[in-house]
């Protein structure tokens, strides 16, 4: 792509990185398209022809800033570096410096594969994880697809519609991206090996294939591969855990899995976390952490309308993109549950893949992402069942029809994903001045240092859009200030600088000055007015300057000594009463006692002795779950 240099990438208006991306490579992505419409035609799957369209597709679509942009790309990113620089150099959690260290499973595992393998520069890591973790979702999801009744067409166009759907955001360098390929696999195993293998057709056929043949051996080791994925996404992620549960117990609910136990083992284990080992994020913020525990509208609205207020007019349509898109496809999906309805099929297991997700906003609003988190583990279910709106039925069926559907479609979901994912570029990007920036800081950080940065909000908007907290984390606060929307009007600036005591330094980057005009509404020259007047003010030097970041630091700095970093206790931070004892005793004697008595229902011979067992073990944890239930909300009421 000649000319996307970083002079062209500074381009970028609020479409993002579509308004600057050459008309050969928006032509390209449409020949894609057409590329696997054609690969659809034949009578017979051409699977290699099929396998290299969906690979070039996912290449193309998330590898663009890897390959156009100098540095990794997304702040919070680079923030999760310094997590594992954090354990790297010290080995520890430290709960009270963020509430993502109350689960840090991910970052540990990282910290321990990268020194295991020597590295110690894991940039790279960040610029090629989005695309690598998009292959590596395509495995479990073609697993999972084995357990639907359906043609050919229908599963690969399924997981083509998945790759076009990849815009929400979350596959960076990330808990969430690593542990939504946990979800998938966990789903997927669920599905093809744990259906219930009876299941009579009525007036309709179930949308389901019929389970593939598994000894006893094989349906312990199946179950312990599930409990093993349950149990690293637990210490790993906040959401991901609930919405696992979520599809178990509602597949169990509707008579797809005769896993029946064990919801009952995976809610004893998310309790015992976040009760014992999240205390540190839950203990004084229960009414945040609970509050909106029911507050459907609001949490919608926050996560939804509440995104698109403000901001230039242009970026706004990268945000309606997003919403119609979503839409679209959920509409698909109920399109395809009613077309494969009038075929003659019943859909279960979809249906809870696609909707149960949609009971996060029961929770709370996630900081204004729960759409996003909804949507994207709705994702396998709802294109599942909107690819079976083209191909409802197992029979080749009208060829010409729905392959032109599927090609419109997939052109509709194409552009939209060059609009939708890219659309926050010019903020999302990472300049190399923003990166030496930082290193700046991080020289300079001892024994501790504060960056102030330009906020709308500072209590609200509390991420900066620049590659902030890599290094060093215990050492560097980093403060939002508010932005004055008048820019010459930076006296408050100042005072929050002088404020901010000794060894305190005032940046102003590109990113976050983008993200101030297109998401919150300030002047396009704002940034530039902004440095003018700093400028001018007698009492400000420029410490680090560069064309995309500024550090202002004071002349003369404020009386006092630099105070000394202060992370606070390592984790994990638990807090002993006696019930808490009691309870930890009873919980890890129930989870012994309720994964044995899954792997018996999975072992066992049917017959009156197994049943016999499983009911006797099931009345022995009742007083177990009981002693529980009654430490985690002493815990609660006494702790919160």
């Amino acid at each position: 792509m000649r000319g996307l240099d970083d002079a062209g990438l500074d381009r970028m208006g609020g479409l993002g990185l579509v308004s600057v991306l050459p008309a050969a490579t928006l032509l390209g992505a449409a020949l894609l398209v057409a590329a696997f419409a054609a690969a659809l035609w034949p009578a017979a799957p051409r699977r290699p022809l099929l396998t290299a369209v969906l690979l070039l597709t996912v290449v193309s679509l998330h590898a663009l800033p890897a390959v156009l942009e100098a540095e990794p790309r997304f702040a919070t990113a680079w923030q999760h570096l310094g997590f594992i620089d954090h354990i790297d150099r010290t080995g520890t959690a430290v709960p009270d410096l963020d509430a993502r260290w109350s689960w840090p499973g991910f970052f540990a595992a990282v910290a321990f594969t990268a020194r295991a393998c020597g590295v110690t520069d894991l940039t790279e890591l960040l610029r090629w994880w989005p695309t690598v973790i998009q292959l590596l979702y395509l495995a479990p999801l073609f697993l999972l697809l084995r357990a639907v009744r359906a043609s050919w067409r229908a599963k690969w166009t399924a997981v083509w519609l998945f790759a076009l759907c990849g815009w929400v955001g979350q596959d960076y360098f990330s808990p969430q991206g690593f542990t939504y390929l946990l979800y998938l696999a966990f789903a997927a195993v669920l599905l093809v090996w744990f259906r219930e293998p009876r299941v009579l057709p009525g007036k309709r056929r179930p949308g389901e294939a019929e389970p593939p043949a598994a000894g006893r051996a094989d349906r312990a080791v199946l179950l312990l591969v599930l409990i093993g994925l349950f149990a690293a996404v637990v210490p790993t992620h906040q959401l991901t855990p609930f919405v696992m549960l979520g599809v178990l117990t509602a597949l169990v609910l509707v008579g797809r899995s005769w896993l029946r136990g064990l919801p009952l083992l995976f809610a004893a284990m998310v309790a015992v976390w976040i009760g014992f080992f999240a205390e540190p994020y839950w203990s004084g913020h229960f009414d945040e952490l609970f509050g909106g525990v029911g507050g459907v509208g609001g949490n919608v609205s926050s996560s939804v309308s509440g995104r698109i207020e403000g901001g230039s007019e242009t970026h706004k349509l990268v945000l309606y993109t997003r919403v119609a898109l979503a839409g679209s496809v959920l509409g698909l999906a109920c399109l395809g549950w009613w077309r494969r309805r009038r075929a003659g099929y019943g859909e279960r297991s979809l249906l809870v893949l696609a909707f149960v997700p949609f009971l996060g906003f029961g929770m709370q609003s996630y900081g204004g992402e729960m759409a996003l988190r909804v949507f994207l583990f709705a994702l396998p279910g709802a294109c599942a069942l909107a690819a079976l709106a083209v191909f409802p039925r197992v029979g080749s069926g009208r060829r010409a029809p729905a392959v032109l559907a599927a090609a419109l479609a997939g052109l509709v979901f194409m552009g939209g994903f060059l609009v939708a994912r890219w659309g926050n570029e010019p903020f999302e990007r990472v300049r190399t001045g923003e990166v030496a920036a930082m290193e700046y800081v991080y020289a300079h950080d001892e024994p501790t240092v504060r960056v102030l940065w330009m906020s709308d909000d500072p209590v609200e908007n509390v991420t900066p859009a620049m590659p902030w907290g890599a290094r060093d984390m215990e050492r560097v606060g980093y403060l939002p200030t508010l932005a004055p929307r008048d820019a010459a009007r930076v006296g408050p600036v100042v005072e929050a600088l002088e404020n901010a005591g000794p060894n305190s330094y005032l940046m102003v980057g590109r990113g976050q000055s983008l993200y101030l005009h297109m998401d919150a509404g300030y002047a396009p020259d704002w940034e530039r007015s902004l440095l003018r007047a700093l400028d001018g003010r007698p009492e400000l030097r420029r410490a680090f300057s560069d064309d995309h970041a500024v550090l202002y630091e004071l002349r003369e700095q404020p009386p006092g000594a630099v105070p000394e970093p202060e992370p606070g206790r390592p984790g994990p931070q638990v807090t002993w009463t006696p019930w808490s004892v009691y309870g930890a005793i009873s919980a890890g004697v129930l989870m012994l006692l309720l994964a044995a008595r899954e792997l018996l229902r999975v072992t066992a011979p049917p017959g009156v002795r197994a049943l016999a067992w499983l009911q006797g073990t099931l009345w022995f944890a009742l007083p177990l779950m009981a002693v529980t239930l009654a430490s985690l909300v002493h815990r609660f009421w006494t702790m919160s």
